[in-house]
Order: structure tokens, then C-alpha cells, then sequence
């Protein structure tokens, strides 16, 4: 993972993305037991074409040209890490990037959405996985509670929680 850290930041440091922050699973890693993932989610924060059409074409050139050409399912490998790159696009995910907390994986310096923010999104996404990553952090108590509350009533998301909450519960 050390490499494929540090081929991200090098993408930030050479302007490719302004910013960006991991989620997903491997964000969950700093709060609940590991589980299998089969990629990395990077939500990277990036310049918009003309008409707001955002494209990862200059991205993808650029690793290209550090060698990192192969794809597995969504993801392109770098490191043997399928990483997607996943435009931050609604409200919720630019600001979970925005405040996403600095961590160290491997050594290497990573911006991670922090736990209310990846339960938000689980909220806000409801896949099965979802639904279950976010039981576990319920379970797990590894969350400010009124920090989740406010971003969830924020984002209109509290109905949607409900509903998902219910059916943990039973």
C-alpha cells in the first residue's frame, strides 16, 4: 500500500488533483476491524472542463506514464491495489474531503474521511455492504454520535438513517 500512497500524493503534488482523501473500507480500517476489500477508494477533489464536465483523462495520462496502465474490475492497479478515483461531487463528499482527517499508512501521509463521514455515505449510498459497514460502526460506538447527527440532518439524510436503523435493529 506504501507505494500506491505515494503515487496519489504525487499526483496532489504535481497539481493532477487538488486534494483528495481515502474512503471506503480502507478508510473503515481506522475505526473497525479490518474486513475484506478488494480496492481503494480515493475521492480526489479535481479541475472541472469547460461546462463542468469533470474528466480523469490528465489523471489517468499520468500514471500511464509512471507505468500504471492495467485495470482490475473498476480499479486501476497501482501497487496491486485496484484504486478507484471517484470525483468528490455531492455536498456530502466534499465535505467529508474538506475535513477528512490527516492519518499514516505505511509511513506515508493520507488524508481519511473520518468515521461520521463514512457513515453519512453509507447512508446516503444504502448498498447491502453499506448497510452492514455502517451496523458495525453502530456497534462499535467509534463515532462522535452528535458530530454523525449533525451531518446526517444537514445533508437531509436522518429519514433515509431511520429507515436503515430500523432494519438493523430487527
Amino acid at each position: 500500500m506504501k507505494r500506491t500512497i505515494q503515487a496519489i500524493n504525487k499526483l496532489k503534488e504535481k497539481g493532477i488533483i487538488k486534494d483528495y482523501a481515502i474512503g471506503g473500507a480502507v478508510a473503515s480500517f481506522f475505526y473497525l476491524e479490518a474486513t475484506l476489500t478488494e480496492d481503494l477508494d480515493v475521492f480526489i477533489n479535481i479541475e472541472s472542463q469547460e461546462g463542468g464536465i469533470i474528466t480523469l483523462s490528465s489523471l489517468f495520462k499520468n500514471l500511464a506514464e509512471e507505468g500504471y496502465k492495467e485495470f482490475k474490475k473498476e480499479g486501476l492497479l497501482i501497487d496491486g491495489w485496484p484504486v478507484q478515483f471517484l470525483p468528490a461531487t455531492t455536498s456530502l463528499e466534499k465535505e467529508a474531503l474538506e475535513k477528512a482527517r490527516i492519518e499514516a499508512i505505511e509511513g506515508q501521509t493520507v488524508k481519511v474521511f473520518s468515521a461520521e463521514y463514512l457513515m453519512a455515505i453509507c447512508v446516503n449510498v444504502g448498498r447491502p455492504k453499506d448497510k452492514i459497514r455502517l451496523e458495525q460502526f453502530i456497534k462499535e460506538k467509534c463515532y462522535e454520535e452528535a458530530a454523525f447527527v449533525d451531518i446526517i440532518s444537514r445533508h437531509k439524510l436522518t429519514v433515509k438513517y431511520e429507515k436503515i436503523k430500523k432494519l438493523i435493529e430487527t
